[in-house]
């Protein structure tokens, strides 16, 4: 016969300090996650609405027609059109084309809209109405983007900022 003489394996003792452990590193990460996923949904916001607001302007110079860009603040959502009515007024009116409508993710609001009416018109030779910038924020993570836009070239550009940086 055979006489055993060690054992190879993990004590009970062993597998509880490394179970209390994975749970002590839980509780520490999950209140993080919920934060990094709302930094991803606002910066997936703010480039979402950069996005859109290339297109009109792709759109504008391609089909050589005005588009533009409404921003409904209060509700968090925003209009890609194509400006049928009006055309001087740079607004967006009852009768212009809407081609595509989007709304915020959960927790990211618009702060405001700088652009007169909230609304942005791209020219055929691919210039804006007026420069300005739209806020996408979320207040769960203090942080918010710059989306801007320059008047003269029409060029659209994502800006980050952070609360932290002014306090």
């Amino acid at each position: 016969m055979r006489k055993i003489t060690g054992f190879k394996g993990f004590t009970m003792i062993e597998l509880m300090i490394v179970a209390v452990a994975i749970g002590i590193f839980s509780a520490i990460a999950i209140p993080r996650f919920g934060k990094v996923m709302t930094k991803l949904k606002l910066k997936s916001a703010a480039r979402d609405v950069t996005s859109t607001l290339r297109l009109a302007r792709s759109n504008s110079v391609s089909q050589k027609r005005p588009f533009g860009v409404y921003f409904d603040v209060q509700n968090g959502q925003y209009i890609l059109f194509e400006d049928k009515v009006n055309l001087s007024s740079y607004t967006y009116e009852v009768g212009d084309s809407a081609i595509q409508t989007a709304n915020l993710p959960e927790n990211v609001d618009f702060g405001y809209a700088s652009f007169n009416n909230s609304t942005v018109i791209f020219r055929p030779n691919g210039s804006a109405s007026s420069s300005g910038m739209v806020d996408v924020w979320s207040y769960d993570v203090y942080d918010y983007l710059w989306v801007d836009v320059l008047a003269s070239t029409g060029r659209v550009k994502l800006v980050k900022q952070s609360y932290e940086a002014y306090y």
